[in-house]
């Protein structure tokens, strides 16, 4: 396991010739340009980026920074994470940040300190370490869902672009080292850089913003609009849902305001990149970089612009830096750095750098450049994973299956076949691993189409992987709720960044909504399986699912998986006067209420089955 490295002061050092950092481009460095830049450099760029140059200290400064520590605070904000679809960002912890670029290793190091509620009450410390030299990627932490023991171990390779892609952005001067040691990096201005037709967020749909989750209960600390507050203040939803409430109209304003850029004013630098180019704005007084923009994809979104804007100029050891960097996705806020401390050139250890001892990385391309095709969904939602995945089988019952991206994924998604097709339930969020189960199932059901996918509700790490099965046919069925917001992940424009199974075979879909006083029944002489809604206030749109010939029930995100792993396995008790989670209660009051007999629960985020009668326990212990 490594180590925090203390605190002790860094002496410069600067070196006489040096290599770009490329590996945050996800791949070997390249060598120190040869031609002349002239000859590279498209017409009329060379100005641009010579006033570039000198705004972060001149050619000889930019060519001799050998690294740099940065010590920060990091905001992020998700989309797909609101209580109700398609409505609500919410903001993620505050995390204390040491970023370590060594540009000479071609390596980073990042460690993050969070505080995370507990449980019992209180806050963990959690310390995380990313490690990335040249393309190989490792961490070290322990598992906030329990789902990886280990400690120490590599991150695949779209993990480890993506998070390179970021750190790539919020660092103007990698980028523009990229360009001091290969010129031919500049693309013609007239090239397809514009992102500015990317899919935006709307104040509806940032609306409410979720600040705070209460750990012991589930429930939300909310920044609403009066609209909002009026249209769901009263409703059993909105009670078991909100912790507490600030009415804040301006809220998405100012975050909106703080980074326009007048970009008429500005001259522009686009910059080549296999997933969409980078144009970076330049300010022709000061020749700092303003802003820049690209764009990337969005599992439900599609494609999404990312801006980043560059505040608060200051000048360490001779080389200026931006303090305040601000990252934009979609219009919306995506993260914030505010940063404390820069260290120039420092003396980093031998041993900071050092890949821990045996854990192994295996690069895979195709997978690195999927993962930074789509840096700020695999950021939020890390068991995603963005690659084509093997899949691997738990059979719970003849006919009944639950799938996985083998070794480790964070969903498990459920086949039951029945005598005309397949019912599949929680997506999940990779595209491609829908692509694969529709092949798996193929193969061991040879004639039976996939007649339906079920969906337990709109969060993007349970249900963001639709497309592929309504390419391949299949009914979507959904709380009906939620129906509009799939119609629209459904119809929106092709790609022009990642062309997905739907873009490739547009079909019409047909959706089916569950109603919310009753069940939506799939029938079947063989397997029927049923959806009831469930009232509770983790989302509106929550389902669960009934396989009534085997007393089954499959449900997300509700008492089966994360606190019944705790509890079952980890032996963690439900503290005095700590209530159980609402969502808890929720579950088995619908059970209740619609009087299912299913001693036997499965979870999306869990591989083993618990019984009825550990809820039951939980709830009363």
């Amino acid at each position: 396991m490594w180590e925090l490295l203390p605190d002790r002061p860094r002496p410069r050092r600067f070196a006489a010739t040096l290599v770009a950092l490329t590996l945050l481009s996800v791949g070997c460095a390249r060598e120190e340009a040869t031609v002349n830049e002239s000859e590279l450099a498209p017409s009329g760029t060379t100005d641009v980026v010579e006033l570039a140059f000198q705004a972060v200290g001149g050619r000889e400064t930019l060519a001799a920074l050998d690294g740099y520590r940065i010590e920060a605070e990091r905001d992020a904000y998700l989309m797909g994470q609101g209580p109700e679809p398609g409505r609500g960002i919410m903001k993620d912890l505050t995390l204390n940040t040491t970023a370590g670029h060594d540009l000479a290793r071609h390596a980073l190091r990042l460690e993050v300190v969070s505080r995370v509620a507990a449980r019992a009450g209180g806050y963990d410390e959690r310390t995380s370490i990313t490690l990335i030299v040249g393309n190989a990627g490792y961490q070290s932490d322990n598992d906030l869902f329990g789902i990886v023991a280990e400690r120490d171990k590599a991150l695949a390779p779209d993990k480890t672009a993506a998070a390179l892609k970021t750190e790539r952005l919020l660092n103007p001067h990698i980028l523009l080292k990229e360009v001091l040691n290969d010129p031919s990096l500049m693309a013609d201005t007239a090239g397809d850089s514009d992102a500015g037709s990317g899919y935006r967020f709307t104040a509806d749909e940032v609306f409410p913003v979720t600040v705070d989750r209460v750990r012991q209960t589930g429930k939300r600390a909310l920044v609403v609009r009066q609209s909002y507050l009026d249209s769901v203040e009263g409703t059993p939803f909105f009670e078991l849902m909100a912790n507490s409430v600030d009415i804040d109209p301006e809220w998405l304003d100012r975050w909106q305001t703080a980074v326009k850029v007048d970009e008429t004013s500005l001259q522009r630098l686009v910059l080549k990149d296999d997933v969409f180019p980078i144009t970076l704005l330049i300010d022709p007084e000061s020749g700092r970089l303003a802003k820049l923009h690209t764009m990337e994809w969005d599992v439900v979104y599609g494609d999404v612009p990312l801006e980043v804007t560059f505040h608060d100029w200051q000048t360490v050891d001779g080389v200026p830096f931006p303090m305040l960097v601000r990252l934009s996705y979609g219009g919306g806020p995506g993260i914030e750095v505010r940063r404390s401390a820069i260290q120039v050139n420092p003396d980093f250890a031998d041993n900071e750098f050092t890949p821990p001892a045996g854990v192994t990385y295996v690069h895979d391309a195709a997978t690195a450049k999927r993962g930074k095709s789509i840096s700020q969904t695999m950021r939020a939602f890390t068991f995603a994973g963005a690659a084509r995945p093997t899949i691997a089988a738990i059979d719970l019952e003849p006919g009944v299956h639950l799938l996985y991206a083998a070794p480790v994924d964070g969903v498990f998604t459920m086949a039951v076949e029945q005598e005309n097709g397949i019912v599949v339930i929680e997506p999940g969020q990779n595209d491609l691993k829908g692509e694969e189960i529709i092949a798996w199932l193929g193969e061991k059901y040879p004639g039976k189409a996939i007649t339906h996918i079920v969906v337990s509700h709109h969060h993007n790490d349970h249900a963001a992987g639709i497309r592929p099965y309504i390419a391949a046919g299949a009914t979507l069925v959904v709380h009906e709720t939620a129906v509009d917001f799939y119609k629209a992940q459904i119809n929106r424009p092709k790609s022009r960044v990642l062309v997905d199974a739907l873009d490739r075979n547009p079909v019409a879909a047909t959706i089916d909504g569950v109603p919310t006083d009753g069940p939506y029944r799939i029938e079947d002489a063989k397997q029927p399986v049923v959806v009831y809604p469930v009232l509770g206030g983790h989302v509106r749109d929550m389902v669960l699912m009934a396989l009534e010939t085997q007393g089954m029930l499959y449900a997300g995100d509700l008492y089966i998986s994360g606190i019944a792993r705790l509890k079952r396995r980890g032996g963690v008790k439900r503290m005095p006067g700590i209530l159980p989670f609402h969502s808890a209660v929720a579950l088995d009051k619908t059970i209740q209420k619609f009087e299912l007999d299913v001693p036997v629960l499965v979870g999306s985020h869990d591989r083993e089955p618990v019984p009825y009668s550990d809820l039951q326990a939980y709830i009363a212990e």
